[in-house]
């Protein structure tokens, strides 16, 4: 079992263990091959932009903030990348909950993590100051469907023209159980991943561009991405860690309905193996907008 704990109180429904957290950095690295790219590319280039165009008395660096940050491994994947070699970036990261930092002792100099909730305005002297948020993966804390609270977070630390990336998993349109033979087929998977597709109203993915746009955002943009054939039973193995944690912390861990999910978790993934081969294809999803200046 991945993680024994209780529901957590501050509306998280993931788990915090150290399997939790390895399968965070799993994901990241998955995420990361399907993409091709930390940062998006239209990003990296306006950052190089603006390096080259600064005037010699302007000293200030360019800050990066990544929300939800979790275990930290984004920026840490990002500062020794060759997408910002030469640029002169402070980083910074904010969750919930400081559970999966790595003690500050071990951080590098140009890193900070900070606890700050999504769902409340960030502090005052953070307004204004980052030239890119990024975010990933808060879909299961997006319950209502109501991104106001989030995305008006997101316009407050940005700089006027400051870009917002935010990394997404689309349930419903780019979420499916694959099997290599049209004679085949894999119930059990499939129940176990559509257990998650009916948590919540995720169709607000598909829309966030959009949503962007009315919130007083420019230039919103969605793409997705397709991952490694060779990758699909990875990306399957760490969803089905994903479910596990889900079917604990959605409802606490006495839930008979959660209990129900456990018991076919295993059964779904023995339609993994070589006699079936199904597999969970994830495409994630990358929108990008900016904010006016």
């Amino acid at each position: 079992m991945t993680d024994s704990g209780s529901k957590n109180s501050d509306g998280y429904r993931l788990g915090r263990s150290y399997l939790s957290a390895s399968r965070l950095n799993l994901q990241h690295f998955l995420w990361k091959d399907a993409q091709s790219f930390l940062l998006h590319p239209v990003i990296q280039a306006k950052l190089r932009q603006r390096q080259e165009s600064r005037q010699p008395e302007n000293t200030d660096s360019i800050s990066i903030v990544d929300l939800a940050t979790g275990t930290g491994i984004w920026l840490f994947d990002l500062v020794k990348s060759p997408e910002v070699k030469g640029l002169d970036v402070h980083y910074h990261g904010f969750d919930i909950s400081k559970a999966l930092f790595p003690h500050k002792s071990w951080l590098p100099k140009n890193i900070a993590l900070s606890v700050s909730d999504l769902f409340k305005e960030p502090p005052p002297s953070f307004h204004g100051q980052f030239d890119v948020v990024h975010i990933r993966l808060v879909l299961s804390l997006v319950r209502s469907g109501n991104l106001k609270p989030i995305i008006q977070h997101i316009k407050m630390l940005l700089k006027p023209g400051g870009y917002l990336q935010w990394d997404e998993l689309d349930l419903f349109n780019h979420y499916d159980v694959l099997v290599p033979n049209p004679g085949t087929s894999a119930p059990n998977m499939a129940a176990t991943f559509q257990r998650i597709k009916d948590l919540a109203n995720w169709s607000w993915v598909a829309k966030l561009p959009e949503m962007l746009l009315e919130e007083g955002f420019k230039e919103a943009v969605q793409s997705y991405h397709e991952p490694k054939s060779e990758l699909f039973k990875a990306w399957t193995h760490m969803d089905l860690c994903s479910a596990e944690e889900l079917s604990i912390h959605w409802s606490g861990p006495d839930d008979e309905d959660g209990k129900n999910w456990r018991d076919l978790i295993p059964i779904g993934a023995e339609e993994a193996d070589e006699s079936i081969g199904a597999v969970l294809r994830v495409r994630p999803t990358v929108t990008i907008a900016r904010k006016l200046t």
